[in-house]
């Protein structure tokens, strides 16, 4: 059984490979804990869960410098082992065509890992989180690029901070794309809109490319924006966790 820790920006997601599949518990990420507490917190999963044995290792992929250290303590801590750290330079499978390998998101290289082992060839990976992010691997398992935007949750709270009248909404799907109140004005720029610069922006990178690609849509708001989207695509929420999977099999040397 293994520990996969994905720090994000809103959650950090806790990830249990264990013989019977893979659990998730989540963690808010703010307020930052010290290594006790989060030690606490994961043991208490497991106890949970029934896992009665020390974890056999554990795997690291954060975008909040903040949190690294302290997650790393406590699943060191829990597993006795040193954290593998997601980055480009640990072995990944993927040669990385771009300036500067070292300023990607230790997310989207679990995302693409897992995209490429799962279509064996050219896909794009969109992931609705805090921001949606579009990250892109080649015919020879290569990342080459993608685009970043803001995430639903910014979009709103930029509403109700920048303007005097409009408010946070509940980020629910809306009924139709015209609005007849302010609210479902609203809900339709962000769900429409997003999925309509998802879809374009995935358009010009197809032109560009010159090839097709497997569309994987991930994230926290996937579920809720993936029907709004019209071109085909996979839904698949775990793909981050799957790739620290396979990125621990392939830097573990125990």
């Amino acid at each position: 059984m293994i520990i996969a820790a994905d720090i994000g920006n809103s959650t950090i997601n806790i990830g249990l490979f264990t013989d019977q599949g893979l659990i998730v518990q989540e963690i808010k990420t703010w307020p930052l804990k010290p290594p006790r507490d989060y030690i606490r917190i994961i043991a208490g999963y497991l106890r949970e869960t029934g896992i009665d044995k020390k974890p056999e290792g554990c795997i690291i992929s954060s975008v909040v410098p903040e949190h690294t250290e302290s997650i790393k303590a406590a699943v060191a801590d829990l597993s006795g082992s040193e954290p593998v750290m997601v980055s480009c330079r640990i072995d990944t499978g993927i040669r990385f065509d771009i300036p500067h390998p070292d300023k990607l998101g230790a997310d989207r290289i679990s995302n693409i890992v897992a995209a490429y082992e799962y279509c064996k060839g050219p896909a794009a990976v969109v992931d609705f989180g805090t921001a949606t992010t579009i990250s892109v691997v080649g015919n020879s398992a290569n990342f080459i690029g993608g685009a970043i935007l803001p995430g639903l949750g910014i979009m709103s709270q930029s509403l109700d901070r920048g303007t005097a009248q409009l408010s946070e909404v509940i980020l629910s799907p809306p009924q139709q794309a015209l609005g007849i109140d302010t609210d479902g004005c609203i809900r339709s720029g962000l769900f429409w809109g997003m999925s309509g610069a998802v879809e374009r922006l995935l358009a010009e990178i197809r032109k560009e490319v010159g090839y097709s690609l497997t569309i994987i849509t991930t994230g926290g708001y996937a579920g809720i924006i993936s029907p709004f989207l019209t071109q085909e695509h996979l839904l698949y929420p775990e793909l981050a966790m799957h790739g620290l999977q396979l990125l621990y099999m392939r830097n573990s040397h125990e």
